[in-house]
């Protein structure tokens, strides 16, 4: 479980920033961020131009889906509710951006984008604690 949110938010980190992450690094180009977003689009007439390139796509897909995985594994966890929350959010994640994907396969004008980085390594970080053993919770609770 701890592996695949910690995958999970390395690849958000990746494909929030557009992998300036790495290139800024390399000295290459400045570091960009996108911790939130939500946005919608429909129209008619005018060919829709997506704001995120195949790959981004790609790894943001790969980053909800190893989260829905990671929080579905952690719903038996420390802290069932907030699992719970960020398998949703993940799966939402993995529907917006499957809608941008389809772009390639199919033409149409509808898009819908809503996903935060920010919330799910909050989420995947409180995920992710330990339970207190019940000997710390009983020494605890006796002073």
């Amino acid at each position: 479980m701890r592996f695949l949110l910690g995958l999970h938010s390395l690849l958000l980190l990746l494909a929030s920033t557009k992998f300036t992450v790495v290139t800024s690094l390399l000295g290459r180009t400045g570091l960009e961020w996108c911790f939130y977003k939500y946005a919608s689009s429909s129209g008619w007439g005018v060919k829709y131009v997506s704001d995120y390139s195949g790959l981004e796509v790609f790894v943001f897909l790969l980053a909800f889906g190893v989260g829905a995985i990671g929080f579905l594994s952690a719903l038996k966890g420390r802290v069932p509710i907030l699992a719970f929350i960020g398998l949703l959010l993940s799966l939402i994640g993995c529907i917006s951006f499957a809608i941008e994907g389809s772009h390639w396969l199919i033409d149409h004008n509808r898009s819908w984008i809503a996903f935060s980085p920010v919330v799910m390594w909050i989420l995947a970080l409180l995920v992710s604690l330990p339970k207190p053993s019940p000997s710390t919770v009983t020494s605890a609770s006796t002073t």
